[in-house]
């Protein structure tokens, strides 16, 4: 048996959150849209932070870290949080580091943390970009073997026939992560489940998963999750998501 997680609350889409700069058409609402093809932008050199601050009430946990496209490599990058707007009081949520690639970031913590702000930062670079930071706090479940688990990736390539029947392909896209994930809940994980699943607004939303292998990806469920009360104390229940690209 494996366990996944789900991250469908974003703490920057109910913060305040303030970036060092944008440009026209580029704004910083890109970066909690869930869509990760779209960017962020500032033409300019010098260091970046993204901040978010919760307000006094707020009390969202986080556990994970997720940028999904950029490009930060080489630079150095922090993930912190803090109780006084990193006045004195500054807390490293992980130990700085220096981003070797352009490749997706996700980090996660061994276990949540609630804090009032909240910050990313960059280094001194030129021209910063990205599509989408997204903090939030995993709802753990443990996958069943039974009935069968399964994935793929699914292509993005359109076949033409010619006349004579010759077959040419055209490649669309990159392939995609597609997961067939069954469940089986007690009363409080099913409650848990369908509360989580309350912050996609009736589904019309992506979120994150940490899936079987530990990877983090932005995806969106490909049918309405059916539930089967078949059991005395249990529900049984299959998650069938597709990563967005």
């Amino acid at each position: 048996m494996s366990t996944i997680n789900l991250y469908t609350r974003n703490l920057l889409e109910t913060a305040a959150v303030s970036v060092t700069g944008e440009d026209a058409g580029f704004p910083a609402t890109r970066l909690y849209d869930r869509a990760i093809s779209l960017f962020w932008r500032y033409t300019a050199a010098g260091a970046v932070e993204f901040k978010a601050d919760q307000g006094a009430d707020g009390n969202q946990a986080v556990d994970l870290l997720a940028i999904a496209r950029h490009n930060f490599g080489g630079q150095d990058m922090a993930w912190q949080y803090s109780s006084d707007d990193f006045g004195i009081d500054i807390h490293d949520a992980v130990p700085g580091w220096i981003q070797p690639d352009h490749l997706p970031i996700a980090l996660t913590l061994a276990a949540p943390i609630t804090a009032r702000y909240w910050r990313v930062t960059v280094g001194s670079m030129s021209d910063p970009r990205c599509s989408e930071i997204f903090l939030g706090a995993g709802l753990s479940l443990e996958i069943k073997s039974r009935p069968n688990p399964n994935r793929r990736l699914v292509s993005n390539v359109q076949w033409t026939q010619t006349v004579g029947g010759q077959e040419r392909s055209t490649k669309l896209g990159d392939r995609r992560r597609q997961r067939s994930l069954p469940l089986f809940l007690d009363p409080a994980g099913l409650d848990a489940l369908r509360n989580g699943l309350e912050a996609l607004d009736e589904y019309s939303q992506p979120f994150f998963l940490q899936d079987e292998d530990g990877a983090a990806w932005l995806c969106r469920l490909l049918d309405d999750p059916l539930e089967n009360f078949d059991h005395k104390t249990h529900t049984h229940l299959t998650l069938n998501v597709i990563e967005m690209l």
